[in-house]
């Protein structure tokens, strides 16, 4: 089996970090939500999240598969989630986390059929997309491909906030569907495809740009000029353009291979299965951390938001391997 290249493996690492530490701006129980400095992490989570998805359309996007491949690609990850999901309720019924209706167990149970976590719905609608979207990417030339990148970008990346009446009813619907990850996939697969590679310089300038457009973004809306959500643009265009600029970031770092990198890396999805449950969130970042203690001074909300957003995935990747050590044990006596 051919070794994973580390660099991508600490992209997948940041790309959960960074959506822990949005969690953290989300859920924290802030007495000043609708503060710029509590919104600090507010950007990154889409960055994160394109992040995830370029690396894998960077390593899928030209290669020949068919639904039954692309289902094979996914049956783990929803078996995964399943068993998450379960265990999380049993524990929610158990040690009473929150206010339980029957629609909250419904989705429990069928968490990826009734989009219980976003980004995992999206994300296996995406693969099990794979087959018609690799086509495109193998037979159209580089303009055409553009064209289609471009196509996505305005419909999926700018028109749902430009048009912001509180419907979901955008073309390729809101900021959480597979709408949003369309881009980023057959842009990682561009890049892998054309060997398009910015100068170090460059990534850097436009990784700055993207995060200096979504903080200028929080600023304008804080202060009324659009009437439009606080954070509204931290999602589509803007970190896209980020997450573009450190994967770019990456791709002129040497090629290594770390056991221990990849080892934490293929763990981390689990950081999300777990903090991100409807039923478990809340709990987890307000009475089990009960982070609202560090929403002052700016720089312990920062500090104690990276450490927190960090330590989390750690600990949840060490979960995870105690899940593959089971799965295995059970899957050798069947």
């Amino acid at each position: 089996m051919k070794k994973r290249d580390s660099r991508f493996e600490i992209i997948r690492i940041l790309s959960m970090v960074l959506i822990v530490a949005y969690h953290y701006t989300m859920y924290g129980g802030w007495t000043i939500y609708n503060s710029v400095k509590i919104q600090f992490f507010r950007p990154w989570g889409q960055v994160g999240v394109a992040l995830f998805v370029l690396i894998t359309g960077y390593f899928l996007g030209e290669q020949e598969t068919n639904f039954i491949k692309a289902w094979h690609r996914v049956d783990k990850l929803w078996v995964k989630t399943l068993v998450y999901s379960w265990i999380i309720l049993i524990c929610a019924l158990i040690f009473h986390f929150g206010i339980l209706d029957k629609r909250d167990f419904l989705y429990a149970v069928f968490p990826v059929i009734f989009d219980e976590y976003w980004f995992i719905t999206s994300y296996i609608v995406l693969i099990l997309l794979t087959p018609i979207l690799n086509i495109a990417i193998r037979k159209f030339d580089m303009k055409n491909l553009l064209i289609l990148i471009g196509i996505l970008i305005v419909f999926a990346d700018i028109v749902p906030f430009i048009k912001n009446d509180g419907t979901p009813n955008a073309p390729l619907g809101n900021m959480f569907s597979v709408g949003a990850m369309l881009s980023p996939y057959l842009i990682g697969a561009f890049i892998h495809k054309y060997k398009f590679k910015l100068k170090m310089w460059q990534a850097c300038a436009v990784t700055l740009f993207g995060a200096m457009l979504e903080y200028i973004s929080l600023i304008v809306l804080k202060h009324g000029i659009m009437k439009l959500d606080m954070a509204e643009f931290t999602f589509g265009l803007f970190p896209l353009i980020t997450a573009v600029g450190i994967f770019c970031i990456f791709l002129n770092l040497p090629s290594f291979y770390s056991k221990a990198v990849n080892w934490i890396a293929s763990g981390v999805l689990a950081s999300y299965l777990i903090t991100e449950h409807p039923l478990f969130r809340i709990y987890f970042w307000q009475k089990l951390l009960h982070v609202s203690q560090f929403q002052t001074p700016f720089w312990k909300f920062v500090i104690m938001g990276i450490v927190i957003a960090v330590v989390t995935v750690l600990i949840c990747s060490l979960v995870d391997k105690i899940y593959d050590r089971i799965k295995d044990a059970v899957n050798n006596k069947i």
